[in-house]
């Protein structure tokens, strides 16, 4: 009895989802993706087993450009059971989610292309005929390169710019040395000249002084000479008067 009964309820959960998924389908097919998005969440809550319901919900998220969440729910399909042909259209759409991640961030793209690049090759190794996942690879893979060359050209541009800094940077320090040792070599330029000019005031003083003194000498002997005359004359004098 609790078999057929789990049976029962299984079987008319199935019918729910199924009926869900329809639905979703044709507000799909009618370009209505908001409401087809929670038809599909409903066939999810119905049955979870079941992968075409999360496969749809992916398709109506990937139409809304919500391109995140799509590739959640693309990435979620790998651990259901599902045939060849669902599992590689689940790769190739995994694949044109991230693609248009990449696309919409060029910054990113250098992390997501190499797994969109996967996802393509996991589609065509399920299904080899299929011209899109073929040419959607090849355009994931020249993508991937060109990101990769913008970003090789932008670290070189970066680590010219740290250079051409580093030697601005340098050149600034060697300007500013530059001009602390004029400042030193003015300083002591003026000090130097301001030594000179007190040793000459007081060579100045000194030869005054020397001056001075040589004057008081050269008076002394003048008197001196002065002296002698008189006593010179005097004694002329006296010695005519004894005559």
């Amino acid at each position: 009895m609790v078999i057929v009964l789990v049976i029962l309820a299984f079987a008319s959960g199935a019918q729910q989802e199924n009926r869900h998924i329809r639905k979703g389908n044709r507000n799909y097919q009618d370009g209505d993706y908001k409401k087809a998005e929670i038809d599909y969440i409903k066939s999810i809550e119905a049955s979870r087993s079941n992968p075409k319901g999360v496969f749809n919900l992916g398709n109506a998220l990937y139409q809304q450009q919500n391109y995140m969440q799509a590739t959640a729910m693309y990435d979620t399909l790998r651990t259901y059971r599902m045939d060849d042909d669902l599992r590689s259209g689940s790769y190739y759409n995994l694949g044109n989610s991230m693609l248009k991640l990449a696309l919409d961030s060029a910054h990113l793209a250098p992390q997501i292309l190499p797994s969109t690049i996967e996802s393509y090759k996991q589609s065509l190794r399920l299904n080899p005929d299929d011209m899109d996942a073929k040419y959607n690879l090849a355009y994931a893979q020249k993508l991937l390169e060109r990101s990769q060359q913008q970003q090789d050209q932008q670290q070189e541009q970066q680590q010219e710019q740290q250079q051409e800094q580093q030697q601005n940077d340098g050149q600034e320090q060697q300007e500013q040395q530059e001009e602390q040792d004029q400042e030193q070599d003015e300083q002591q330029a003026q000090q130097q000249q301001q030594q000179q000019q007190e040793d000459m005031q007081q060579i100045s003083k000194e030869d005054a002084e020397r001056i001075l003194e040589a004057l008081k000498n050269n008076e002394k002997q003048t008197l001196e000479k002065l002296k002698q005359e008189q006593i010179r004359q005097m004694r002329v004098v006296r010695s005519e008067k004894d005559w």
